[in-house]
């Protein structure tokens, strides 16, 4: 029995992750958190609020970089391994959410987050400003990392910082991306990539 909203949104969670948003009914919800339809409206009386409210959380609100990563400041190298460290805390987090031992597709449980993501980006409204806020935020970090290490001499000098940051970037989406549709994103597999491209940049 639900008894608390940090529950139905769990739980909503793992039906938006598995359903079309225009299937994922609200009888649906109700079913998985143990509810009925009424007993969900208390809590959420529209599913739009609901989905909004599991998009803020668990997407918007894992995803920013002030919840994600735990930086302090060193070389480009240490940067790398804490921005592994944060991608495995988020990606434990989000499969210890998912797995709730019913999975009739076989898919990774990484691939239920980005079926959630393409979701918000079709029904979560005026929701362009705030996926491009969180991709930015991401960039900066890697920006700021490469022209600090820059600066101190770690990397050569005539790299161009924004395009570097692509690189590490989209190497990391590209391979969780990829991986989901096998057995879900192997981080050291992703420090691997990351540290050979570190590696083509030293001074």
């Amino acid at each position: 029995m639900i008894t608390t909203r940090e529950e139905v949104l769990e739980n909503a969670l793992r039906v938006f992750g598995r359903m079309n948003y225009e299937k994922a009914s609200q009888v649906e919800i109700a079913k998985a958190c143990g509810l009925s339809k009424a007993g969900l409206v208390y809590y959420y009386p529209l599913k739009l609020d609901l989905f909004v409210a599991v998009a803020d959380k668990y997407v918007f609100g894992m995803q920013s970089v002030a919840n994600k990563f735990r930086f302090t400041a060193g070389s480009l190298l240490e940067f790398i391994d804490q921005y592994i460290a944060g991608v495995e805390r988020t990606m434990s987090r989000l499969i210890t959410l998912f797995d709730d031992g019913n999975n009739p597709a076989g898919c990774s449980l990484n691939f239920y987050y980005f079926h959630l993501l393409m979701q918000v980006r079709l029904y979560y409204p005026d929701v362009k400003k705030k996926i491009a806020a969180i991709f930015r935020q991401d960039y900066e970090i890697w920006t700021e990392a490469i022209q600090a290490a820059k600066k101190n001499g770690e990397i050569r000098q005539d790299l161009d910082e924004k395009d570097v940051a692509l690189i590490f970037r989209q190497m990391f989406l590209g391979l969780s991306f990829e991986q989901a549709f096998l057995e879900g994103l192997d981080s050291k597999l992703l420090k691997q990539k990351l540290l050979f491209v570190y590696k083509l940049l030293k001074a």
